[in-house]
């Protein structure tokens, strides 16, 4: 069985997977890599030649997948090295098993998770707004301890932080898909429930991927829900919220801060207005990465994907094409 690891040149150095690493992970389970055969490809000029041949593909983003079906006629199983799949999922054929990464971030994202919500109780943002203007305003805050988080998705990267937000007493609110009960949240609701939950919040922190049914799911009637007092958080996809209208209300101070890791064009341009927006604190899509743990998550959850694959048992972290996660 040939294994084919993709990569673009683009791929960060943390997302980058080599023999070495995929050999050392395979070996923790003894004849895993029995029959298997691994190529590695960086240079787009030579992908279709790799393609050709490959039983699995593993893929780093960015990739071009256009036309897999038949680039890759012999594919069976495609494995995504991120938990978001947004951008390749239409590539990928039916007749192919997809999945991905998630829970790679998970132990990165609950600590930065609580970080926003700390930065954003204690007025962080607005301090920073205050420097740069050279205004001294002094501005004591309660302790986070009994305030509401709503979190919106409760997948890895929503539970590592609500998991967090409940060590700092904080009281949480989840908002999902399913509406389910959740071992770190207070109470949890469906999408129907979102606007009611905004009303009562103090923070929102949004972890959703994104999907034709979350996409600009956070709108300005939304955040107009909010209280004036309330902060948000977005660590999940920037095309989930509407920005224009965060950047409007942090202006006219009916939010009272904000914070993003994610950005519809990334490197975010030096021409975005979002720059310059008080109160909001930006942070260059660098919240979830561990740089010494990441790809080896990565690769153990592949591994836990293939013993699935080669067993022909149900692969661990399957991609609901439908669902579009």
């Amino acid at each position: 069985m040939k294994i084919h690891f993709e990569c673009s040149p683009k791929t960060r150095p943390s997302m980058q997977f080599d023999a070495k690493a995929v050999d050392a992970v395979l070996a923790k389970t003894p004849g895993l890599a029995d029959g298997l055969e691994f190529t590695f490809n960086s240079d787009p000029a030579q992908s279709d030649a790799y393609l050709a041949d490959a039983d699995v593909l593993v893929v780093s983003n960015p990739v071009d997948l256009s036309g897999l079906d038949h680039r890759a006629p012999k594919l069976r199983w495609a494995q995504v090295m991120s938990a978001g799949v947004e951008k390749v999922i239409a590539h990928i054929p039916d007749t192919v098993q997809f999945t991905n990464a998630r829970g790679a971030h998970t132990a990165r994202a609950g600590e930065f998770g609580i970080t926003t919500l700390l930065m954003l109780n204690n007025r962080i943002p607005a301090f920073a707004t205050q420097q740069r203007e050279r205004v001294w305003k002094q501005s004591p805050q309660a302790i986070v301890a009994g305030k509401t988080v709503t979190i919106l998705g409760l997948g890895a990267l929503g539970s590592a932080s609500a998991k967090w937000a409940k060590l700092f007493d904080m009281r949480v609110v989840g908002v999902t898909r399913s509406g389910r009960p959740h071992e770190h949240a207070d109470e949890v609701h469906g999408m129907d429930g979102m606007a009611a939950a905004f009303e009562k919040s103090d923070f929102v922190l949004i972890t959703l991927p994104l999907t034709p049914e979350t996409k600009g799911l956070v709108s300005r009637e939304m955040l107009d829900r909010l209280p004036a007092h309330a902060g948000v958080i977005n660590i999940g996809r920037a095309e989930v919220m509407d920005y224009d209208a965060l950047a409007d209300k942090l202006r006219d101070g009916s939010l009272s801060g904000a914070v993003l890791d994610v950005f519809p064009k990334e490197p975010l341009p030096e021409s975005s207005p979002l720059w310059s927006v008080p109160n909001l604190f930006l942070t260059p899509h660098s919240g979830l990465d561990d740089p010494e743990s990441f790809a080896i998550n990565c690769l153990e959850i592949f591994a836990e994907n293939l013993e699935a694959f080669k067993a022909g048992a149900p692969l661990k972290t399957p991609v609901d094409k439908a669902a579009g996660y």
